[in-house]
């Protein structure tokens, strides 16, 4: 399940990025035509991008999460109250929301800071490498935490949007047990080291919430979604922000 959302937050994002190039590269350059006229400014631009966007990016991720969350059964903790399943689904629609805004919006943004597609692609592709391995899946948040790479962890959006899916449906899931067999790297902290926990088979069982605190390092906390959020906010605003700069100050292949 954790490789799961993990894909799919990817690939969504990356969608979102590519798609949006060859599409903000025409509307570019007609707003450079237009500009020079004298007869359409940046802020007017920067707003209906901001708007016409907005809704593909609702629609887009409400319809994945309707399919996704019910298909995947990452809310169906038995014991689980609908009200609760309902409530993690909308966070979990969140962050899968702020994170689809985000590499759409990073796309437009991208395309507008250099003069032709290829080097946007370029640009997008380091984005999206950087999120591939740093959001703490391929490279787990212990591996990183301490060390030089941290800067990586940090400034990686992506790392603020997984924290925020897994915790929103897994971070009290004490009902569902993960079986630790004993390849598993979990298997000395999750089983030898407690006395009594290992079965005749040589395995343990343990809730779905232990294991993912233990899969993190305890890097990945509950009490961090709010403040995940509100960075993944400014993040936004600040690739919106530099979205209007750009078109503002920088002009390519307008005549």
């Amino acid at each position: 399940m954790l490789a799961t959302i993990f894909i799919a937050f990817i690939i969504i994002g990356v969608l979102s990025m590519t798609s949006v190039i060859p599409v903000m590269l025409s509307i570019r350059d007609m707003y450079y035509r237009h500009k020079a006229a004298g007869m359409l400014g940046s802020r007017s631009v920067g707003r209906a991008l901001a708007s016409a966007e907005k809704r593909f990016i609702l629609i887009s991720t409400v319809l994945f999460c309707v399919i996704f969350i019910p298909s995947s059964g990452i809310v169906h903790s038995p014991g689980i109250t609908l009200k609760t399943r309902v409530r993690e689904g909308i966070a979990f629609w969140g962050f899968f929301t702020f994170n689809a805004a985000i590499y759409s919006y990073s796309g437009q943004l991208f395309m507008c800071l250099v003069r032709g597609p290829g080097t946007a692609t370029v640009l997008c592709s380091i984005f999206i490498g950087i999120n591939n391995f740093f959001s703490g899946f391929v490279v787990l948040p212990q591996q990183m935490v301490g060390g030089f790479w941290e800067i990586t962890y940090w400034i990686c959006p992506g790392h603020f949007v997984y924290e925020g899916l897994v915790m929103s449906v897994f971070h009290a899931d004490t009902v569902r047990n993960v079986i630790v067999g004993d390849g598993s790297d979990y298997y000395p902290e999750l089983c030898i080291d407690i006395p009594g926990n290992v079965d005749d088979d040589g395995t343990c069982e343990v809730n779905v919430s232990t294991y993912v605190d233990a899969f993190f390092g305890g890097h990945y906390q509950r009490d961090n979604i709010m403040r995940n959020a509100i960075i993944l906010g400014c993040i936004l605003a600040l690739v919106r922000f530099l979205t209007f700069v750009a078109l503002h100050y920088l002009t390519y292949s307008g005549k």
